[in-house]
């Protein structure tokens, strides 16, 4: 096994939050001085953060580490509950207590070409995975969402040297109109990549796994799920695997291999 996917040192912190930033429809990006995580932290890993300075909520929430650049890390999230809106309420200099990096990562493939696919938030890892490896290969990006204002981070992805980008929106308020899966054939057989990476809904990831099938390539995925722990105790998290077997998102994911997990029909 690479050693990408083994799971990082994981480590409880004191979080500084050093800045936040709201931008636009209840998405918010915070920047954090966590220099232990942030030294630990790989493309696809989580924390687990105490949203509240008191045990109210009891359980963390699990957040995808968007970038690490020591001694920061960044989260980006759309507040869609209690948790998120009691995270959204800290301001800079206050403390978080954050739990991570957690999970294992998206495997290092040195030399090959990638394609990124990024649905909604999905874009957490894959914009991590193109921060950290855009410089060395060439990494294509497939972004959608269901309008402009769901795809927040077009400013930060220029930056990053990607090969190519395409945009999708199901509105047509930005790129492309339609869903991302619906340009996905004709991508692959313009550029040709060895290997995909997606994170996005459900639906989404049934979808790719569904016209990925018959293609000879290496597919990965990063999944989502309701977790109480993020390490593997409590058996919240678990998802149907194609053997019939339960996989733990936490701590044997959150990245796995396309064809491991029973995708619905």
């Amino acid at each position: 096994m690479d050693e990408a996917w083994h799971n990082a040192a994981m480590q409880d912190e004191s979080g500084l939050i050093w800045e936040t930033r709201c931008l636009g429809k209840d998405y918010y990006l915070l920047k954090i001085l966590a220099p232990k995580i942030s030294h630990e932290a790989q493309p696809g890993n989580f924390v687990m953060i105490r949203v509240s300075p008191s045990f109210d909520p009891l359980l963390r929430r699990p957040f995808g580490i968007l970038q690490s650049q020591p001694p920061y890390i960044w989260l980006y999230f759309q507040v869609n509950g209690r948790g998120t809106e009691l995270l959204k309420a800290r301001q800079s200099g206050d403390r978080l207590d954050i739990l991570g990096p957690l999970g294992n990562s998206f495997p290092a493939l040195p030399g090959k070409k990638i394609l990124l696919i990024a649905g909604g938030r999905g874009i957490v890892p894959l914009f991590s995975y193109a921060k950290t490896y855009a410089e060395k290969q060439p990494l294509i990006l497939l972004y959608g969402g269901r309008s402009a204002t769901d795809l927040n981070l077009l400013e930060e992805i220029s930056a990053i040297p990607l090969h190519k980008n395409y945009i999708f929106s199901e509105d047509g308020s930005c790129g492309e109109k339609g869903l991302l899966t619906s340009g996905l054939e004709k991508i692959i057989n313009a550029q040709r990549p060895h290997i995909t990476m997606a994170c996005g809904p459900e639906a989404m990831l049934a979808a790719l796994a569904g016209i990925l099938k018959s293609r000879n390539m290496e597919n990965y995925v990063s999944l989502e799920a309701i977790m109480g722990c993020g390490f593997g105790v409590c058996h919240s998290c678990v998802v149907t695997a194609a053997d019939g077997r339960y996989r733990k998102v936490c701590d044997e994911g959150p990245v796995f291999p396309m064809q491991d997990i029973a995708w619905p029909s």
